[in-house]
């Protein structure tokens, strides 16, 4: 997936995941491709680095990778569980939230959960059920606000609330608006049909 509006091209079996992730939960297809698109252009070298590595443990036996979490998470400053990974740059933490929540089945031990976001044929699913919680987050408080795709993806990145708390006036910040661009955009580009136009 390029960031280059002219060069965005999806393949057929990533517009199947974004389709049926929008039927599942009920959120624009072109919602979940916006923060995708986002997530994809702010990843850096160390991001993908902490995919790497993390993707590196997995495939260690049990007693070195012990050694390799501590190592890692010695080295970043922080533990392995805290990174943001995958295509969906979701943190484990934010996972088992979804679960708890019903959103999604999610493997009760911290590798299978890591694997889980790091499939990227998950990436549409999970933030399809992200958006779809915070959407009835603030539903319960009152506040529609799926039809604002410039707070959700807001929110996306801030938590189902940002620092706020449901109320009644959100506001979007720059990254929101941006990801509200990129849904705007692909929704009127066929991008997400497979019929963009030729350039």
């Amino acid at each position: 997936m390029s960031v280059h509006p002219r060069l965005v091209r999806l393949d057929p079996q990533t517009r199947a995941r974004l389709h049926a992730a929008a039927e599942a939960f009920e959120v624009p297809a072109e919602l979940i491709a916006g923060v995708l698109i986002d997530e994809h252009a702010r990843l850096d070298r160390w991001d993908a680095m902490q995919d790497v590595a993390v993707r590196f443990g997995l495939r260690l036996p049990g007693p070195v990778a012990a050694g390799w979490w501590r190592l890692l998470g010695g080295c970043c400053g922080r533990p392995v569980d805290s990174f943001s990974l995958g295509r969906a740059q979701m943190k484990p933490e934010t996972l088992r939230h979804l679960g708890r929540l019903g959103y999604v089945d999610v493997p009760a031990t911290p590798d299978a959960l890591w694997r889980m976001l790091l499939d990227d044929r998950l990436a549409e699913r999970l933030v399809a059920a992200c958006l779809r919680a915070t959407v009835d987050h603030w539903a319960a408080g009152g506040v529609a606000i799926l039809h604002r795709p410039d707070v959700l993806g807001t929110l996306y990145s801030l938590g189902l609330t940002g620092a706020n708390g449901v109320h009644a006036h959100p506001v979007a910040n720059a990254r929101g608006e941006g990801i509200a661009r990129w849904a705007s955009w692909l929704s009127t580009q066929g991008v997400l049909t497979g019929q963009a136009p030729q350039r």
